[in-house]
């Protein structure tokens, strides 16, 4: 494996190198806003790909009219659910022509190769062992002088990068961990509670493998999130009836048709914002058995853990809605968003009960860092509309993280659930006067006392 940054090498030499020396393999840039993929066969470019939203196949392909934008996107949410090609769906269920999506890729990865050129720091890996042929459907044959040539046109006529903070990456080795390891020693482990040298070993290695198991999967995660079998089980018998199906309490099966339904942008459109305007959606793709069939999205079943979170959604979705008014906000929006928020929270849970931590204090630190981590990290891949990416990752206050920061306080076990706005609760004050967030919480506490007495006598 070669690695480095840009910043030291020029971009256009290290295609010329690649270029010259006939190699095959993976070139990987990374920067804050994601990863930009060119593959080699022999010197030659035979695929370009992005995690960049803009810059992603289906997106593009939007814009230039070979399919319909409704059966792109259904096409697309199929290839992910199946963990098919989606060029060569493309071919088989939407009519495309090679020629067409060869000539459509092909300005693409001159796309790419214009953002990289002007893109100010960017980390690079070749894997000259990766199997690039053996991964595509469909391949391109360019020279990479001729990539760049087309990329300088292009870089005329680019609109430019967006303003993007980008979200935390999960690929933590060597440096990075150990200073995510500090940060939650520092964080997690008081003066009360000291640890010797053995000890904080075991925890260093315990938490090193955690991370490594989120970050492997995030690595081949599209955005979609594993249900629990229960979860799905329901999903497949509402499916099965006729009725259109109901998200309410399903976060898991929410958030998947969340990212179904924000992966492919067209026009001024930037996804569903309440939970009503996601069910449309999904039951116009009607993917359910490919949802429910998919064994790469179905977790086993996690007891106490499910019926916890599966309760918390309930009520905090019904706390943050009642006090959603109040903050000029829409109910079903803050309804959507309770359900979003939580499934990065679920999904380390899960892990920590599979590799408990015995340490309080560091577990509770790790739960907090962690699930706002994927969460952010996951609602990036996905693009989510920015009124939820601010709540899972809270840089700043926002009406909506009000919303569920109140929902929030009514909720037992507090401080299991995820924070949606900065940890100084008198940043409330800069989106609503203290009247309205009075009667807001007053909302959000007499909608959370009866749904509990809803839950214990459904018990």
């Amino acid at each position: 494996m070669i690695q480095g940054t840009l910043d030291r090498l020029h971009f256009g030499d290290l295609l010329q190198w690649l270029q010259m020396g006939g190699v095959s393999g993976r070139l990987t840039l990374r920067d804050a806003r994601g990863e930009r993929r060119l593959d080699f066969n022999k010197g030659r470019v035979c695929y370009a790909s992005s995690t960049v939203p803009k810059e992603r196949l289906a997106t593009w392909l939007a814009t230039r009219s070979l399919v319909p934008v409704e059966e792109l996107r259904r096409i697309l949410a199929a290839s992910m659910l199946r963990r098919a090609f989606f060029t060569d769906l493309l071919i088989a269920e939407g009519g495309v022509k090679k020629e067409g999506l060869r000539a459509s890729l092909t300005e693409l990865a001159e796309t790419i190769t214009s953002r990289i050129l002007i893109s100010h720091q960017m980390e690079f890996t070749f894997e000259p062992d990766h199997p690039v042929l053996d991964i595509l459907g469909v391949s391109l044959d360019v020279e990479p002088s001729h990539l760049l040539l087309g990329a300088a046109r292009r870089s005329d006529e680019d609109e430019g990068i967006d303003d993007d903070e980008g979200s935390y990456d999960l690929a933590f080795s060597g440096e990075a961990f150990e200073s995510l390891f500090w940060k939650l020693t520092r964080d997690g482990i008081t003066g009360d509670d000291l640890v010797d040298g053995e000890r904080m070993s075991e925890l260093h290695d315990l938490v090193r493998d955690i991370v490594s198991t989120l970050s492997q999967w995030l690595a081949a995660s599209p955005g979609l999130v594993p249900s629990p079998s229960g979860q799905i089980e329901g999903l497949a018998a509402s499916a099965l009836s006729g009725e259109p199906v109901c998200l309410f309490g399903l976060p898991h099966a929410a958030w998947n048709q969340m990212v179904l339904a924000c992966t492919l942008h067209s026009g001024n459109s930037r996804g569903p914002l309440t939970l009503g305007a996601l069910e449309k959606i999904a039951g116009a793709l009607d993917l359910w058995e490919d949802m429910t069939s998919s064994e790469y999205l179905r977790r086993p079943d996690a007891g106490r853990l499910d019926d916890f979170i599966g309760r918390g959604v309930a009520t905090w979705s019904r706390a943050a809605a009642a006090a959603a008014p109040h903050l000029g906000v829409d109910p079903e929006t803050a309804t959507l968003a309770a359900h979003l928020t939580a499934v990065p929270t679920d999904l380390v849970l899960w892990v920590v009960t599979t590799l408990p931590v015995p340490h309080h204090g560091l577990r509770k630190t790790l739960l907090v860092e962690l699930s706002r981590r994927v969460g952010s990290r996951l609602a990036h891949l996905a693009d989510f509309p920015s009124v939820f990416r601010e709540v899972l990752d809270p840089r700043k206050p926002t009406a909506l993280g009000v919303c569920l920061h109140l929902g929030r306080e009514c909720l037992p076990s507090i401080s299991t659930w995820p924070v949606t706005i900065p940890d100084d609760g008198e940043c409330m004050l800069e989106i609503a006067s203290a009247s309205a967030l009075a009667l807001a919480a007053d909302a959000a506490r007499e909608i959370a006392a009866e749904a509990d007495i809803e839950i214990i006598a459904a018990g």
